[in-house]
């Protein structure tokens, strides 16, 4: 056999296997009614299951979280001066996986009050939140009424 005779073999047989390609496509779209790359096989697909990421901290609203409020310490005025010690303080907060207070930071209100505020809340406890029986951080916001002081009584919590 010749060179050329060998290529023209090969040729034909380049040929023939994309006349069968293509016959096996059209029979199988035929058949199937699709093409056959995008027959489904028959094994049974599922979507990847992603863990579900576990929230570290949820939003909680500051009605919401004080239901959950099991010990509460009252704030202590500051010293007496000659200057008002009314007011509302408002703290974000941060509540720990087991009810208790991780951080308390001003938001706003009188500045005179943060301290006495934030050294109150601090010692706060709460019911633990949970999201699917795990207990998760609460981010939620404290606000404390200071009355005037000739209304002196514990100031209202959560207000």
């Amino acid at each position: 056999m010749s060179w050329k005779g060998f290529l023209r073999v090969v040729q034909r047989l380049d040929m023939l296997s994309e006349i069968a390609a293509c016959a096996f496509a059209m029979v199988a779209v035929s058949v199937f009614g699709q093409e056959a790359s995008t027959k489904p096989d028959n094994t049974p697909h599922t979507a990847p299951v992603a863990q579900a990421q576990k929230p570290h901290r949820v939003r909680v609203e500051e009605d919401i979280q004080k239901a959950k409020l099991v010990h509460m310490v009252y704030p202590v005025y500051p010293p007496a001066s000659n200057k008002r010690l009314d007011g509302t303080v408002v703290l974000h907060v941060v509540v720990g996986n087991s009810g208790d207070v991780k951080s308390a930071r001003y938001v706003s209100g009188p500045t005179r009050l943060v301290n006495s505020a934030v050294n109150a809340v601090l010692q706060w406890r709460y019911k633990p939140t949970l999201i699917n029986h795990v207990p998760v951080e609460v981010d939620t916001t404290v606000t404390l009424v200071f009355p005037p002081p000739e209304k002196l009584g514990p100031p209202f919590a959560n207000k």
